[in-house]
């Protein structure tokens, strides 16, 4: 599975703490930092290529642009918290080129002690001077209990992220590695391999992932054919389309929409 740029969620402001119940989570990343603690059942967590089960009283840490998913089997009660970075760059600084040797953490105390501040943090009516003390309590705790080490080729994280965007809003249209390269003042081959060094996934097939999420969006709304879902999607051609579709997920449309498959956007064949 190629994790996909959360941009909904970049470009949220929501503290939160947010609550759930059998929450799940397709494989993505985004800048915000994100903290979840489990308060009953069990959840399946994957965090920068960890797995695990976690439950009640554990908790997991997506640190920036950290690739992460996680689902409910059974039941499940969590929160989570999303931190924007810029509410948060001491510890941005402090994580900078750097990732957690483990993203978990099984503390009873620990999860207690954070527990406590998520539960302030709900109280709306406290001042934004408590609320961002708050933040940093919750983040200087994790610090305290997560074991960091370098990561060998750091990346920057703002081109990264100006290229994202730049994707997101123009992945209907005329868009290529070239033109990439081109507004960003790069080479194309340059911006190619930085590309799939961040992303893990090479830049040709990030954007047709992208086109394909669109089209299957507008494929289960039903509200149009399938070459109109193909051309507003910002395929050049049917071929190409039909290509892509089978390769990752394995089927034709046709035969997605005859056996009324419910097949995850995020999740291409071979998962």
């Amino acid at each position: 599975m190629q994790p996909l740029f959360n941009i909904r969620r970049e470009k949220s402001q929501e503290l939160g703490p947010f609550n759930y119940e059998n929450d799940w989570c397709t494989l993505q990343f985004h800048s915000q930092i994100e903290v979840c603690i489990i308060h009953e059942g069990e959840m399946e967590m994957f965090v920068d290529g960890n797995q695990r089960v976690l439950k009640k009283g554990d908790i997991s840490v997506a640190l920036s642009f950290m690739p992460h998913a996680y689902k409910t089997p059974i039941h499940s009660r969590s929160s989570i918290i999303f931190i924007p970075a810029h509410l948060c760059e001491e510890f941005i600084e402090l994580t900078e080129n750097k990732h957690p040797v483990t993203p978990f953490i099984s503390n009873p105390q620990v999860y207690e002690k954070i527990n406590e501040y998520f539960s302030l943090l709900q109280d709306y009516s406290i001042n934004e001077i408590k609320r961002r003390g708050l933040l940093y309590m919750v983040l200087g705790t994790v610090l305290e209990n997560i074991r960091l080490e370098e990561v060998k080729n750091p990346i920057d994280t703002e081109l990264i992220s100006k290229i994202l965007f730049y994707i997101n809003e123009n992945y209907k249209n005329d868009i290529s590695p070239s033109r990439i390269a081109e507004h960003f003042g790069y080479s194309q081959s340059h911006i190619s391999r930085y590309f799939k060094s961040c992303c893990g996934i090479n830049l040709v097939r990030y954007i047709a992932l992208m086109r394909l999420r669109q089209a299957v969006i507008l494929i289960q709304e039903g509200n149009q054919n399938i070459t109109d879902c193909i051309l507003e999607s910002g395929f050049s051609s049917n071929t190409t389309f039909y290509r892509t579709f089978k390769n990752e997920f394995g089927c034709s449309p046709k035969e997605y929409i005859n056996n009324c498959r419910k097949i995850s956007i995020y999740s291409p064949k071979g998962t």
